[in-house]
């Protein structure tokens, strides 16, 4: 896979709404297969203040999507067809407003084969973002592109072989996820990730993800720790985007953490501060940190606004400078 071309796809779920279809219009069943189309509008208009450079105020809707998804029972199993877009296309996601495709994979009974998020997505427990590129960047979910793969569940494990983010690579890119639920609702991922980078060399590294409900509220704690992890947090050595986990004809490791914490305050109202730190064993010590603090209020139960604030001390490409930001924004589920 071509690296540049993962760019491409580059979008984390925002925690809003993770994983596909989770809120969609049933349209009915045609020859024992039952459709339903699903997605949202939603608009932003975000306040910057560069670090270095000037401030600007500008407006967007690329974020907005559309899903078709299918479902079947035939001969005893269950298969899932599942197609998405959205409006993110362009050098780097956002430049412009062509359409871009998300997700495009069936699914039979535990076993998933197309394109869809890559098995170290699976590896973290998300907080509520406003900010759809780089909210969860600095986690394994952070620069997380969707590819084709093949993963199969079982008993609590994801295994997952997905296409090499090094185009000379010899073998897939592989994730294995074991996801324990816990009564009152606490959570636990443990993930192992291996793959093989541009020198050559096979290397993996590890995660946990964790989330604590206290009352109606929630602690959301992520770590990871390893080789070749760049290429799935967003932050890579010298804060490289391209090559982001070799310096100097070597693996390079890195080793972060993600904390969160929701309140919420009624059925309308919920709030998030969240920080993410990221240390990389590069010659540049390169060091990532992530603040935000958001607010967020469901006028009706498909129609939510909210406003954000950031503050990153690295750029994430050419939408995400170094600096602050403020976000406000409405979405309508359908």
């Amino acid at each position: 896979m071509n690296y540049r071309h993962s760019l491409l796809a580059l979008a984390i779920a925002s925690g809003l709404s993770a994983a596909p279809a989770v809120h969609a219009l049933e349209l009915g069943e045609f020859n024992d297969t039952k459709f339903s189309i699903g997605g949202y509008f939603k608009a932003e208009a975000i306040y910057e203040k560069v670090d270095d450079g000037d401030s600007r105020i500008f407006g967007r809707s690329n974020q907005s999507r559309v899903n078709l998804k299918t479902v079947t029972q035939k001969e005893g199993h269950t298969i899932v067809g599942f197609v998405e877009g959205d409006f993110y296309g362009g050098t780097f996601p956002g430049e412009n407003n062509d359409l871009r495709l998300r997700h495009a994979f069936i699914k039979v009974d535990q076993t998933t084969v197309g394109q869809t998020w890559t098995g170290q997505f699976w590896a973290v427990a998300y907080h509520d973002y406003l900010d759809f590129l780089g909210g969860p960047r600095g986690t394994l979910g952070g620069f997380n592109f969707r590819t084709n793969l093949i993963s199969h569940e079982v008993a609590g494990f994801r295994f997952t072989a997905q296409d090499p983010v090094n185009n000379d690579a010899d073998t897939p890119d592989l994730a294995v996820n074991y996801n324990l639920s816990l009564d009152g609702g606490h959570r636990v991922i443990l993930t192992a990730s291996g793959r093989e980078v541009e020198n050559g060399d096979f290397v993996g590294g590890g995660a946990i993800g964790s989330k604590f409900m206290i009352g109606p509220h929630s602690l959301n704690v992520n770590a990871h720790y390893g080789e070749g992890l760049g290429a799935f947090t967003g932050v890579g050595v010298n804060n490289s985007l391209s090559s982001p986990d070799v310096e100097n004809d070597d693996a390079v490791s890195q080793a972060g953490f993600d904390v969160g914490f929701r309140y919420v305050i009624n059925n309308e109202w919920r709030a998030n501060v969240a920080y993410t730190a990221v240390e990389v064993d590069d010659d540049a010590d390169t060091n990532y940190e992530a603040h935000r603090v958001n607010l967020i209020h469901n006028i009706t139960q498909d129609l939510e606004a909210g406003i954000e604030w950031r503050k990153y001390n690295l750029a994430f490409g050419p939408l995400l400078p170094e600096g602050q930001q403020v976000e406000v924004m409405a979405k309508y589920k359908f």
